[in-house]
């Protein structure tokens, strides 16, 4: 398996770069493989919650990463729900071979709940309410232990699991993140960013509101947003300036950093 593969801007020294922006060019190249006409880029073309670069689909489009028999996987991403109808989609998927026919377990999404569902690999099933905005997705699969564990908007370096489920059985030898099975009936739009994996340590949250990425937020953090709000194209904030996680970045992420500043939030 990858140690690390995740969304990231250039500048930062990882294992793996799941989405780049390199000489200002925001690309997929790190993946394994890329299907469908998905969109890498960064503001204002694409909406992202951290850092320069992110992922749109409008249709079954996906990116790919191939593993080497992971009867254990840890992955987390943030959705930003941009769906025009009710109508279930998967969003991620894990398989046991680089072809990707054969399903492990998947994640799916209809613009108010996500469903983790390891029913494909002998497993269970359960959903959980999502929130208007980007959402947080984390997840352990572990069939060693036979057990399929979750985090929605919280914190798996320091909550307890939203949920969880039987695992099944089964090695990851692949995985899909976008709409691997199709996107209709769906229309409208889903964001994907910040995603990275892992064996056996959880990912964890993001430091919402830090703006210039240094892990704290202070007032360097409102100026940061401030810089990107008057000019977003040139001084976009390198850390997580969308604050409230609406999908954009404007003055009442300035308050929400003031907030998280003074203790109010």
């Amino acid at each position: 398996m990858k140690p690390t593969i995740r969304f990231m801007s250039a500048g930062v020294a990882l294992l793996t770069a799941a989405f780049s922006l390199n000489a200002g060019a925001c690309t997929t190249d790190a993946w394994d493989s890329e299907s469908g006409n998905g969109v890498s880029g960064s503001p204002l073309a694409v909406a992202r919650y951290s850092e320069f670069c992110a992922y749109a689909i409008t249709d079954t489009s996906h990116v790919q990463s191939n593993h080497a028999s992971d009867a254990r996987y840890r992955a987390r991403f943030y959705v930003l729900d941009g769906l025009g109808t009710a109508d279930t989609i998967d969003i991620f998927e894990a398989y046991a071979e680089d072809g990707a026919t054969t399903a492990l377990f998947k994640v799916s999404f209809n613009g108010s709940q996500f469903t983790f569902d390891a029913t494909d690999a002998g497993g269970g099933s359960a959903t959980t309410a999502s929130v208007n905005g980007w959402n947080l997705v984390e997840f352990d699969w572990d069939s060693g232990s036979n057990t399929f564990s979750y985090w929605v908007n919280a914190n798996a370096s320091t909550d307890a699991a939203t949920g969880s489920v039987n695992a099944g059985t089964g090695t990851v030898e692949a995985v899909r993140l976008g709409a691997p099975n199709g996107f209709a009936p769906q229309t409208g739009k889903l964001n994907f960013d910040a995603f990275e994996s892992h064996r056996t340590t959880p990912v964890g949250r993001l430091l919402a509101g830090d703006a210039n990425g240094n892990l704290s937020v202070n007032i360097f953090d409102m100026i940061a947003v401030q810089n990107e709000i008057l000019d977003p194209v040139t001084k976009l904030a390198i850390g997580q300036p969308d604050c409230n996680g609406n999908g954009s970045v404007n003055i009442f992420d300035m308050i929400c950093v003031q907030n998280i500043i003074l203790g109010g939030n």
